[in-house]
């Protein structure tokens, strides 16, 4: 189906990701990988996937809200990512979070007079906290975290608690709050501790649910930049919108219902109830999204989906620049690997685990991979970064607000 003059015009010249030859990974030595603090994982059990979706028209039983969904998932812990299907996905999903956050606070900080200072880090969709750990690595020394689940922000204090010494004294002062807003209605800016400013913002696969309106995401910059420091960074992974609706356009059928399902990867599904995109509406762009292990789930070959939105990226970065927000970083995943893989190839090898020197990422998962893109932004206004507090001691909190002890 192709796009007419009223509608937007979503790309169809973005990376292929059957483009690139599939790079081997060599397998690290377990000694540096014992160095890095990672697990040792020479073969990594996969489990048996359940039935999946062959056909053009998966049953929908319903769907679920992004809270309801997070609240319903299980510990994630290190044993449950080894039998994962996707597992090699998920190591790579992690090494792409990985080196954004290490190229970025490093430039950053060549910005700081006293070179000892350490990073204020906002993290919006917190989850369970698994980028923490990044973040002390990159040096920081406040971080906040916030999230609309509950049992995420739970498991986030619990993991904080049980990581050993050495792996969580980096970061001086942790706080955790819980927002109601599925769709971001909530301003944080009189929900926020007063006097508390930061060098980054950290939203990793999480922006694409705040789409639902042009309000909703008026409300996500201001968010973003109420107190983001001048020259402050905003790191988002987000859902590729070229590609999903190139891949929806070229490959999709009609389920019972009428809608748009997408189903020819075993482990990944999307359902769009229609393939026109008004030009004048480029916010509130609906899609159902289903993820093995991440995003919906599937039960007995029906699956739940999350709704998300597109974004839309022109739209997106005529919205950032009316708050002061430029971008400085766009790419497809697939564009992101081939640009970083030399730079950072021994966290690659060490992150991605991969089980012997000639592997390559499963085709599949590839494909997933490509549905995702890297944005990066700098704000061009707000505090000095010179002047503020460095990971303060905040005295007055908001009841909503929960301090992690860390000595």
């Amino acid at each position: 189906m192709s796009s007419n003059s009223q509608s937007i015009q979503f790309s169809d010249s973005d990376c292929d990701y059957q483009k690139y030859e599939r790079s081997p990974i060599k397998k690290v030595n377990s000694g540096k990988e014992k160095e890095s603090g990672q697990i040792n994982v020479v073969s990594p059990k996969v489990q048996e996937a359940n039935p999946k979706v062959q056909g053009a028209n998966p049953k929908v039983q319903d769907t679920l809200t992004a809270r309801d969904y997070y609240n319903l998932q299980p510990k994630n812990t290190e044993t449950h990512r080894r039998i994962s299907s996707l597992y090699y996905l998920r190591n790579f999903q992690n090494w792409v979070k990985a080196v954004l956050i290490n190229e970025y606070s490093s430039a950053l900080k060549q910005n700081f007079a006293d070179k000892r200072n350490l990073l204020n880090v906002f993290e919006m969709g917190c989850g369970k906290g698994g980028d923490m750990q990044k973040w002390s690595k990159a040096g920081t020394g406040l971080w906040f975290g916030i999230d609309i689940s509950d049992t995420s922000l739970k498991e986030a204090e619990r993991r904080h608690k049980t990581q050993k010494e050495d792996k969580k004294k980096q970061i001086q002062k942790i706080y955790l709050m819980e927002t109601k807003a599925d769709s971001d209605s909530t301003l944080f800016r009189s929900r926020l501790p007063q006097d508390l400013y930061f060098d980054f913002v950290s939203m990793q696969f999480m922006a694409n649910l705040l789409f639902s309106s042009e309000q909703a995401v008026e409300n996500m910059f201001e968010n973003i930049t109420c107190r983001l420091t001048n020259q402050g960074i905003v790191l988002m992974t987000i859902t590729d919108a070229n590609v999903l609706v190139k891949k929806m356009r070229e490959f999709t059928v009609k389920d019972n219902e009428g809608n748009y399902v997408y189903s020819k990867n075993q482990y990944f599904s999307l359902k769009f109830k229609n393939l026109q995109f008004p030009k004048n509406k480029p916010f509130g762009q609906q899609y159902y999204f289903y993820l093995e292990d991440s995003v919906g789930i599937k039960e007995d070959n029906q699956i739940k989906y999350v709704p998300e939105y597109l974004i839309e990226l022109q739209s997106f970065e005529q919205k950032a620049k009316e708050y002061n927000l430029e971008i400085i970083e766009n790419l497809n995943f697939i564009d992101f690997f081939e640009k970083y893989k030399q730079k950072h190839s021994n966290l690659l090898k060490i992150m991605v685990k991969p089980p012997s020197d000639d592997w390559k990422m499963p085709l599949d998962q590839w494909e997933i991979a490509h549905l995702y893109r890297v944005v990066v932004l700098r704000h061009l206004k707000g505090q000095a970064q010179s002047k503020i507090r460095r990971h303060p001691h905040l005295t007055e909190l908001p009841d909503t607000v929960l301090e992690l002890e860390n000595e």
